[in-house]
């Protein structure tokens, strides 16, 4: 029947058809065996009741009353990945807490089930280029977390390493590092290091960057003495030499070179050389073009764009690496350069994440005269309109993770104002919580950072004086 089938079709469509029935064939059957059976959900109920789900289908899932999905959310989600859904789906007790989401933190011991039972405490750890402020554990009371612990930037911490011009660094991108981390460099083809090839974070920034210079040629490391004079001699041949350019020697012959590539010899034979001959002691007229896995940044045609965001100019035709950074209030999140490679594609892009706005119609428990912001993944500290019994002013942490805006308990807490305090690094009014900590001062110093010990206690501040921090 089939035979007929083409017969009538012709062989050109027939084959065609017969292709097209095959690659069905095969695209159903590579689903089939990648898809998931639905998953068993206690005391919760999901949006379809089909049995199979074929690879990439989201599949949404509520709980009863009393419950909630152990992911954020009213309704949550699993997706249907090479024959496994992405998380196992579960209903909690509604007073549970589902795991902590804290920048720059890690709880020690997390629970392997994703959750955690009213009234459990869990303690933290900050990453390596951050401390912890405050206290180091959250509780879960009644479905939430008690105000997490705030992990802020370490004070001596690096930056950005030097760029080195015909170099490139081996290290893994990193936004800062910690003190004594060593960063390797590699000059690219035709380059080679004059002293060192790393730099060392150390608390008043990186030592001396290396630098690469073009390699020199076999015959110029051979020779030694280049302009200068040097004088031997011994029984039975002596010899004198000046300047590299010309020698005299007796005994075995008689030989004269100069600059310009001509020698004469005796006694044994006589040969000449014109200067117009190439020469290995002839240094290359031009710069050698880059051969290694990056190219300088204008060789790579079109400049990339960062959405709010923008490289810094630089004139150098050489440079490496464009240097990207964000708008105000903006955070620069993923490379802060941006290279070109030998195929003429730029290297990964940084984002510019936008900062959360912190509404005071809508977080009308914080005294703001106006909209804030705060960065992404940071902390700021606002002052609260309600005071204690004593008038005294409460303060209240606000972060921003991820867009969204978490403030805290308002606590007792203090103003520091740009005229009082003159001598910190203040921009604007600011407030701190009760304590102790240190803050930047606004006068450098060659030696290192300068910084004041502020403490606020009961509503009332104390700044000290400026010291240099080690």
């Amino acid at each position: 029947m089939g035979y007929l089938f083409c017969r009538e079709m012709g062989e050109p469509k027939c084959l065609f058809f017969v292709l097209l029935i095959w690659c069905l064939g095969t695209v159903h059957a590579q689903d089939s065996q990648q898809s998931c059976q639905k998953p068993e959900l206690d005391q919760g109920y999901f949006d379809s009741d089909k049995e199979t789900y074929q690879h990439g289908t989201e599949l949404y899932y509520a709980c009863d009353k009393g419950r909630k999905p152990v992911v954020e959310g009213w309704w949550a989600m699993v997706k249907c990945e090479n024959r496994k859904w992405s998380h196992i789906p579960q209903c909690i007790d509604e007073n549970s807490c589902i795991a902590p989401e804290n920048p720059n933190a890690k709880v020690k011991k997390p629970d392997v089930n994703g959750w955690y039972p009213n009234r459990k405490k869990v303690w933290f750890d900050c990453d390596s280029t951050h401390v912890i402020k405050g206290s180091t554990a959250a509780k879960c009371e009644n479905g939430t977390w008690t105000e997490l612990p705030l992990c802020v930037e370490r004070d001596d911490l690096c930056g950005e390493p030097p760029l080195v011009t015909n170099a490139v660094i081996t290290h893994k991108y990193q936004e800062k590092f910690q003190e004594g981390s060593k960063i390797n460099y590699k000059c690219q083809d035709s380059y080679t290091f004059k002293e060192t090839d790393s730099s060392v974070c150390q608390s008043r920034g990186w030592t001396t960057a290396p630098k690469c210079i073009p390699t020199p040629s076999p015959t110029e490391r051979a020779s030694t003495g280049e302009g200068d004079s040097s004088t031997s001699s011994d029984r039975g041949n002596g010899g004198t030499s000046s300047g590299g350019d010309h020698s005299t020697s007796r005994g075995g012959g008689h030989s004269t070179s100069s600059g310009g590539g001509h020698s004469t010899s005796s006694a044994g034979g006589h040969s000449t050389s014109s200067g117009d001959e190439a020469s290995p002691n002839v240094r290359p007229s031009a710069r050698p073009q880059p051969s290694g896995p990056f190219l300088p940044v204008d060789r790579c045609g079109e400049k990339p764009t960062v959405d709010n965001g923008d490289f810094i100019s630089d004139s150098d035709s050489n440079r490496m690496a464009l240097t990207f950074k964000c708008i105000n209030y903006y955070k620069l999140v993923g490379p802060e350069q941006v290279m070109c490679h030998s195929d003429q594609t730029w290297s990964e892009l940084p984002i510019c994440k936008a900062p959360c706005t912190v509404d005071k119609m809508t977080f009308d428990l914080l005294d703001l005269k106006k909209d804030m912001f705060v960065k992404e993944g940071e902390s700021q500290t606002f002052l609260c309109k309600k005071t204690d019994y004593w008038e005294q002013p409460s303060a209240a942490d606000v972060r921003c993770q991820n867009g969204h805006v978490t403030v805290g308990r308002c606590t007792l807490g203090c103003k520091l104002d740009t005229r009082h305090h003159y001598w910190l690094d203040l921009t604007e009014d600011m407030f701190v919580k009760e304590g102790r900590q240190t803050w930047a001062c606004k006068q450098k110093d060659y030696r290192g950072r300068l910084v004041a010990n502020v403490e606020c206690q009961r509503g009332y501040v104390t700044a000290g004086g400026c010291y240099l921090q080690y």
